[in-house]
């Protein structure tokens, strides 16, 4: 479904992404995992438009993405959910949720709108409970919750999560994990960025190490999982 071939980004002068060769097939969970900095959030980033990229090609469904606006590329059907959730705080969660569906929000398609909403209420009960609450008063979790329904608004086939385990409590991160394994379950390929190697490897199919920029180790999520450099460098020996 997207491939990446010998991307290269940087910020001004400073080189951020050199190389980085990764495939994602159709239905499968790829995670990137890697330390604070090594260029995880700059690659998905490049992927949905957001950041310009100096070099390589970027393909999805064989079409090229590269630099492209990152409003066609949701059109396209990739949903990105950023880092530190980004929210509107000061909309309901329920506006925030309908912002999701922005390019396909027109009168016709209404039920479409509301069916999709209601699937988010499914997934996450309590967002339905405070729909009509100020998105900023919600806890960190609830937050992250908010934010992964808003892309399902945006009819993705492949979803980018970029730590959507950063600054949540445990039992909440189990919570939004087993979310993102069901999502896989259902059809949606997912790309997910994480430093909590552990959760992240643990419902990959495949698995990239992101250091200083570069792929420096790739393999089945299992089969790092016990990788003996993996534990001693990101799963705490």
């Amino acid at each position: 479904m997207l491939r990446i071939d010998k991307l290269n980004a940087s910020y001004g002068s400073i080189g951020v992404l050199k190389d980085v060769s990764i495939r994602v097939p159709a239905g499968k969970v790829v995670s990137i995992i890697g330390t604070n900095g090594a260029g995880k959030s700059t690659l998905l980033k490049s992927i949905s438009g957001i950041m310009k990229i100096n070099g390589g090609s970027i393909l999805y469904k064989e079409q090229k993405i590269a630099n492209m606006q990152a409003n066609r590329i949701v059109r396209l059907g990739i949903s990105q959910v950023p880092e530190g959730r980004q929210v509107f705080a000061h909309l309901t969660v329920r506006d925030n949720i309908n912002l999701g569906a922005y390019h396909y929000f027109k009168r016709s398609n209404r039920i479409e709108i509301k069916e999709r909403m209601e699937h988010v209420y499914q997934m996450f009960p309590i967002l339905k409970k405070r729909s009509k609450q100020i998105a900023g008063t919600l806890s960190g979790g609830e937050q992250q919750m908010l934010a992964i329904g808003r892309a399902l608004m945006g009819r993705p086939d492949l979803l980018l999560l970029d730590e959507p385990s950063m600054g949540i409590a445990p039992l909440i991160v189990q919570e939004i994990f087993s979310v993102i394994k069901q999502l896989n379950q259902s059809g949606v390929t997912v790309m997910l960025v994480e430093q909590n190697a552990r959760a992240a490897l643990k419902i990959a199919h495949y698995s990239y190490v992101l250091e200083r920029g570069e792929i420096v180790l790739e393999g089945l999520a299992a089969e790092l999982l016990n990788n003996p450099k993996v534990k001693e460098y990101y799963l705490g020996g």
